[in-house]
């Protein structure tokens, strides 16, 4: 039975013979065409030991898979926040391209800080940590780096949590989350405000337009701060808010008494001391004004000699680009080491929800394909980690890509286990002054 690879050997063998048959008549022989794609392709099929009748087989199929796929997240997006799969990965090519980054390098080098793969969430961590906090900087950069498109493509361009009340779309929880933070700042047209850690700025944009005040974001990442003034333009707000790469740690381009208020959204648990931060934003902070803050902290339930708790942790932190978690008790004690008055805390994840949604149900796995939430199923982490490995290998995206994305997901499955169990918050709420003297 003539196999398809065979059909093209007997044809190899008659273009072989042709030149020959040619000049025995006298005429001149036309230059053999040059090898097509899917020459090359069997050619490199059959080096790597697949059978011949296989072959044809299995490009049909992984040809319908990674068809099904790019249709399906170019027609759905990602995730909640919407988004086109096709232009994600035409960015991600671009931002390689661009900016010089290796992304296989890069994930590379950010997966060492976190010993990935070692088992570490089951070992005393301390010099892990150690390293990672002298490290944040290029530690976080590189994470948001590698993250921001897939969080903008997945999530929307709000890169946080919130819990989702009766009847809500997933867009109005967000901005509403982003609303109650506001009004504990007590937000007016005229006043100047920071917000720490911006990402790629939409909730400053969000509470811009709720509240007409003006917002500054700072990041650390320099694509996030390009990204953010180019969707500030593009919305008509940029007069109003802007992005400035900034080390919140170290905030040098500001004055100190320069903001009416300061808010902090699922950000400073990036900084590897909560003092350094906090101290920072004491300083910009106007005397008698309010800073208000999402932290992300590890909850009383949670048992450092549970080996799944600790497993929970570790993938939170990898996944997520955190030097290390902190419990509400230390994140209120750092706050009144530098100086705040605290007004008022809480678990915003304690909140009643009269049927409404956890923060972390979109995390949860689902078998509804054109969700976000299919590929934290054992089918959807298959045919999400094989075909972007199929992509990098035919060139649709850069090297490295597939680890990326494994990265993010452990992190997701990580929060989602964390709010399962109890044993994490994105949510918890510190509201503090500044005294007046």
């Amino acid at each position: 039975r003539a196999t398809p690879r065979v059909m093209m050997r007997s044809s190899s063998v008659l273009l072989a013979a042709l030149p020959g048959a040619l000049a025995f008549f006298g005429k001149k022989a036309a230059p053999l065409p040059p090898p097509t794609r899917v020459e090359m392709l069997f050619v490199l099929l059959a080096k790597l030991g697949v059978p011949e009748a296989t072959q044809v087989p299995m490009l049909v199929a992984v040809g319908t898979i990674v068809v099904f796929f790019l249709l399906l997240v170019a027609a759905a997006g990602g995730g909640p926040g919407g988004g086109g799969g096709l232009s994600l990965i035409k960015s991600f090519m671009g931002q390689e391209s661009k900016r010089g980054i290796k992304v296989n390098d890069w994930i590379g080098d950010y997966n060492a800080l976190h010993g990935a793969g070692e088992g570490q969430y089951d070992k005393d961590d301390k010099a892990g940590v150690e390293e990672r906090n002298s490290m944040y900087a290029k530690m976080v950069n590189a994470y948001y780096e590698l993250a921001t498109l897939f969080y903008e493509w997945g999530w929307g361009q709000s890169f946080h949590f919130a819990q989702k009340k009766l009847n809500e779309t997933f867009g109005e929880s967000i901005r509403r989350h982003e609303y109650y933070l506001a009004s504990q700042l007590e937000v007016k047209p005229d006043m100047k405000v920071l917000d720490v850690g911006c990402g790629i700025g939409g909730p400053y944009r969000n509470i811009a337009r709720f509240t007409g005040c003006d917002i500054t974001g700072i990041t650390l990442n320099e694509y996030q701060v390009k990204r953010a003034n180019e969707l500030n333009k593009a919305g008509g707000l940029g007069a109003q808010v802007r992005s400035v790469q900034c080390d919140f740690m170290k905030m040098e381009p500001f004055q100190d008494n320069s903001f009416d208020a300061v808010y902090a959204i699922e950000a400073t648990c990036h900084a590897p001391v909560r003092q350094g931060v906090y101290g920072e934003i004491l300083r910009v902070l106007k005397p008698g004004a309010v800073f208000a803050c999402y932290e992300w902290c590890l909850t009383d339930k949670y048992d450092t000699h549970n080996a799944l708790h600790r497993k929970i942790k570790k993938a939170i932190e990898e996944g997520d680009g955190l030097p290390d978690m902190a419990r509400p008790q230390e994140v209120v004690g750092a706050l009144k080491d530098v100086g705040f008055e605290v007004l008022h805390t809480r678990d915003m994840a304690l909140d009643d929800n009269f049927e409404g949604e956890s923060w972390y149900l979109p995390l949860m796995p689902s078998f509804k394909p054109w969700t976000q939430r299919f590929q934290f199923t054992q089918i959807g982490m298959f045919m999400t980690k094989n075909m972007l490995w199929v992509m990098e290998t035919v060139w649709l995206a850069p090297k490295g890509t597939y680890k990326v994305q494994q990265m993010l997901q452990q992190g997701g499955i990580g929060c989602s286990q964390g709010g399962s169990t109890g044993t994490f918050t994105p949510m918890f709420l510190c509201v503090c002054r500044k005294p007046l003297k």
